[in-house]
This record gives structure tokens, sequence and C-alpha cells, in this order.
């Protein structure tokens, strides 16, 4: 009989932790822009590294896996227009002389979008959708 009260506890406990825990965006928001890209829902989940609101193209049956060749490569939600993207690889050593592999995901895009503006300077956080236009670089 002792077991739901406990399973009570740890529930209280963890809503208490998840209401009064900061939550951060997973980008920081971009400075001198009226209206801010909101990213994509969903997204690859990349251990340990977690939620990635992008999806990466590549070949099939990998670990983490990769979506097909012609997948959209863009992270911008309500977004219409062009995106571009490229990888590289190359090598680096680090400064004990241990070598390294470097990849980078290098995306562009350019267009309309539907974004967040901030309603008022005393709205507690609240936003309004709004559309807007730009090109942006994701490295």
């Amino acid at each position: 009989m002792r077991v739901v009260p406990m399973r009570i506890s740890l529930l209280l406990l963890f809503l208490l932790f998840a209401l009064i825990t900061p939550l951060q965006a997973q980008i920081d928001p971009i400075p001198n822009l009226t209206i801010q890209p909101i990213p994509i829902r969903g997204g690859d989940i990349i251990p340990p590294y977690g939620l990635f609101n992008q999806f990466f193209p590549g070949p099939p049956n990998q670990t983490p896996p990769f979506y097909p060749a012609n997948s959209d490569p863009n992270g911008i939600g309500n977004f219409r227009g062009v995106a571009a993207m490229g990888y590289t690889f190359g090598s680096a050593t680090d400064n004990h002389g241990n070598p390294y592999g470097v990849v980078t995901d290098i995306r562009v895009y350019q267009g309309e979008y539907v974004g967040g503006e901030t309603a008022s300077a005393n709205s507690g956080g609240a936003t309004k959708s709004a559309p807007s236009r730009g090109t942006f670089v994701e490295i």
C-alpha cells in the first residue's frame, strides 16, 4: 500500500521540478530582427546531444538514421522560398596532437516565412504571428 503514495510523491516532485526549471530555446533570437523565424516541428534526435530541429539527408541505414537525398533541408517553419545546403569534411588536430574529423552542415534560406513578433513591451513574452522575408545562413 505504500507504493501508491510514493508514486504520487515522485509525480509531484517531477511536476515541481518541471515547473520551476527555466526553459531555453534551441536557437537564440537573431539580434535586430523584429520577426523571428520559428524552427520546424520535430527533427532528428542525435545522442548524446538531443533534438535538432533539422532533418539530415544522407545515406540510408546509418546511425543516426538519415533521410533520403531529396528530403526537405529547411529548418524554418512556415517557410516558402529557396533552401540550399552543403556538407564539408576535413581534418583537425588539437593541441595534444589528437586527430579529428570535422564535418560541417551549412544551410542557406531565402524567402518568405511566418514567424513570431513580440506583441508589446509589457506582454510577458507573448508573441503574435507575422509574415516576413529574409535570408538566413546556418552553420
